[in-house]
């Protein structure tokens, strides 16, 4: 407390009665009390701080744990999601191989059929052409 707000506390106790020392021993007690009270205010501010200080950081190292659980967590659904992937995509190509096969077996009965339609419509084709040849003969002998 300031000089001046002691000298004018000493006042205001002479001034309602209390004697020039009853009031100097008054307002060094209360100067004490103040004093002690802020040293006290100042020391449970600081240790609360402190305890705060240190509940932040359990909580921060609780949440950096807890973000790295996800992100490992994370890392291998990734994982299992590209192996499931890759299963799946090789079991498509597996289909897709057999599914040309059967096709490129299809298409080449197909294309055996078509040569033997072709062979069969040749050889019928040059039976008309010589039963024609044989009938314009006999027309032509008889004229």
């Amino acid at each position: 407390m300031p000089i001046t707000a002691e000298l004018e506390n000493v006042r205001k106790f002479e001034s309602v009665g209390f004697t020039h020392e009853q009031a100097e021993v008054l307002t060094e007690s209360l100067e004490k009390a103040v004093t002690s009270g802020h040293e006290s205010l100042k020391d449970f501010i600081r240790q609360q701080n402190k305890e705060l200080r240190n509940e932040i950081g359990v909580d921060i190292a609780g949440v950096r744990n807890e973000i790295k659980d996800v992100r490992n967590e994370l890392k291998q659904d990734i994982k299992d999601v590209r192996n499931e992937l890759s299963l799946e995509i090789t079991s498509v190509r597996n289909e897709l191989g057999l599914e040309i096969k059967g096709l490129e077996v299809s298409i080449a009965k197909t294309e055996t059929r078509l040569m033997e339609s072709q062979r069969d419509l040749m050889i019928k084709f040059i039976t008309i052409v010589t039963a024609i040849v044989g009938i314009a003969t006999a027309i032509i002998e008889l004229f």
